[in-house]
């Protein structure tokens, strides 16, 4: 008979709360950071990022005087090890970004879905790990019909597509790092935020300031105004939360995991994309293969589900079977 160690249990259900509350958060900052490009037609989005690692580091620093956390010293070693998973979020950051300026919701989170695909073979290429055949399948069903999207979406911009795809390779690239990185350097994820942004953060105010865009802030047409503001400052801290939830998810459960996590998100982003911003043209190709998108992607999320829950089911039997011997 097979019982559930109740130990395995919690832990499960503790990787499916960090998990949910990444997916929360993310969801919050992709309307947040739409809200402020789609309605106050802000379009200084490195500006908004140099904001977002600003108040992390504030916030870190801060918590860090009050005793609240412990942050590490940042050696030349510790920027060293850093400055791979510090450069690959750069450009992730960056990238999404920008590409939310060109893409409506739904169609930016359906093109993210190449992540998956990239994470699923990147593990493979750095840890050797296998998956399912049904996991592969549910994957390529994603993917393909994320290619579909983007080939019946009447919208659709070519600036938008490469910034998104940027966006999935580097996206998979820093959740594959942040898994390896922290294994090698055995930082808690306080201290793998703080290095990731303060090495991060030279390359972020460059590319802002050679952007040109610090000159047309200034005369930015909402720049009194307190609503654009308070969406503004949210978002920006919004991002300290998200970036902690990443790393949280990511080491708790597995990069593959946070990026499903992601898939999951994508459909209640996308279900209020359509409706919140008013830049999406309906028409039933599109609409049909960003439906077939969602389906793959809650399959997939369900197969990961039963595959945790059926190991879990199965590691006490062993462990009894072992005990006995």
């Amino acid at each position: 008979e097979v019982v559930l160690d109740l130990g395995i249990f919690l832990s499960a259900m503790s990787g499916l709360a960090v998990a949910g509350a990444y997916g929360l958060v993310s969801i919050c900052i992709t309307l947040f950071n739409k809200a402020v490009f789609a309605y106050y037609h802000f379009s200084f989005p490195l500006t908004l990022f140099v904001a977002q690692m600003s108040i992390t580091l504030l916030a870190l620093v801060t918590a860090a005087s009050f005793k609240l956390i412990e942050l590490p010293r940042l050696t030349p070693q510790l920027v060293k090890a850093v400055a791979p998973l510090a450069i690959a979020w750069w450009i992730y950051g960056v990238s999404g970004v920008i590409a939310m300026r060109y893409l409506n919701v739904p169609m930016f989170s359906a093109l993210r879905r190449f992540t998956t695909l990239i994470v699923m073979i990147g593990e493979f290429m750095v840890f050797r790990k296998r998956h399912p055949v049904p996991n592969v399948l549910a994957v390529l069903m994603m993917v393909t019909a994320a290619g579909a999207a983007g080939l019946t979406d009447t919208t659709l911009n070519v600036r938008g597509v490469f910034w998104v795809m940027i966006c999935a390779v580097s996206t998979a690239a820093y959740l594959l790092l942040i898994a390896k990185i922290g294994k090698e350097t055995q930082l808690n994820n306080f201290g793998m935020l703080l290095a990731n942004n303060s090495v991060a953060y030279p390359l972020m105010l460059l590319s802002w300031m050679f952007s040109g865009e610090v000159q047309f802030i200034p005369s930015y047409k909402f720049i009194s105004s307190p609503s654009f503001w308070g969406f503004f400052v949210l978002t920006a801290s919004q991002a300290c939360l998200l970036n902690y939830l990443i790393f949280l998810c990511t080491r708790t459960n597995s990069p593959l995991t946070t990026s499903i996590t992601g898939t999951i998100k994508d459909l209640f982003t996308n279900i209020l994309g359509l409706f919140l911003f008013g830049d999406v043209e309906f028409n039933a190709p599109n609409l049909i293969s960003i439906g077939v998108c969602m389906l793959a992607s809650m399959w997939y999320s369900y197969l990961q589900y039963a595959q945790k829950m059926k190991a879990s089911q199965e590691l006490p039997s062993v462990n009894k079977v072992n005990g006995a011997k």
